[in-house]
């Protein structure tokens, strides 16, 4: 029997196409390998996450006397509809709450409206106005956030203050929607803090987790809600953000979209 020799060139090209073939399928095992593995790892991860829950803190009582904003508001801009569900802020039954932040961040849920703009006001204990800002509504039916510049007006520490959100309604009236809380800062107790770090992969929730704990309503809900922005189809992050607003009394908002 008579072997036909492969040309160099032929031999050359052979051994390409097996290569690349070989390669070409380890490559796809490894993807899939990869895919496969960071799957287990976010089912792994899932299981370990700790549920947020808010413990008020008794030591930290602000003032019982609420006046202004409510949460939420039967108001609306008379060219509207009945917003269902109402304008709301996300703030615990007491509408206040403490923050261990100079700069905190505060989250409204605006209904659908024709109102083009809002009006959001930030107050001393003694009325005194110390941060306004006006801000377009681009998205309606949506859970927004306003934060305080970050290079001026930082709460100071142990002082009260009274915010809201007001709709600037077209055509003008007297009574409008309006929303809000109080706010109080006090100092971060660290302890409770670093004993939730490392319990879970996702730094912002172990934090979250310790926030609740503490008592800290701004700091805990504003970690969840980055969280929510960011891995919008996480089902712990979700879980734990509608527990979080059902436990509240904000059921009627908890799936509402972040804008």
């Amino acid at each position: 029997m008579k072997f036909k020799t492969l040309k160099p060139m032929m031999l050359g090209l052979s051994i390409l196409s097996l290569s690349i073939a070989v390669n070409s399928d380890l490559f796809t095992q490894v993807q899939a390998q990869s895919e496969l593995t960071l799957t287990a790892a976010e089912s792994t991860s899932n299981e370990l996450t700790p549920i947020v829950n808010f413990k008020p803190d008794s030591n930290e009582e602000l003032d019982a006397s609420k006046g202004g904003a409510s949460r939420p508001t039967d108001i609306k801009c008379s060219s509207d509809e009945t917003y269902n569900p109402p304008m709301t802020s996300l703030l615990p039954a007491s509408q206040q709450g403490l923050t261990v932040t100079t700069h905190p961040t505060f989250w409204v849920y605006i209904p659908q409206t024709s109102a083009p703009q809002a009006h959001f006001t930030l107050k001393d204990e003694n009325n005194r106005g110390v941060y306004q800002t006006r801000f377009p509504i681009n998205k309606t039916g949506r859970i927004v956030s306003i934060s305080l510049p970050k290079d001026e007006f930082p709460l100071e520490v142990g002082k009260t203050y009274r915010w809201s959100v007001a709709l600037i309604c077209q055509p003008t009236q007297t009574d409008i929607p309006i929303v809000g809380g109080k706010v109080k800062r006090v100092e971060l107790n660290s302890a409770p803090i670093a004993q939730n770090i490392g319990t879970s992969s996702e730094p912002l929730l172990a934090e979250a987790v310790s926030y609740g704990k503490a008592g800290y309503w701004y700091d805990m809900l504003n970690n969840l809600a980055q969280l929510r922005q960011t891995h919008p189809n996480n089902n712990v992050i979700t879980t734990n953000w509608v527990h979080l607003l059902n436990s509240e009394g904000l059921e009627k908002i908890a799936t509402k979209p972040l804008f």
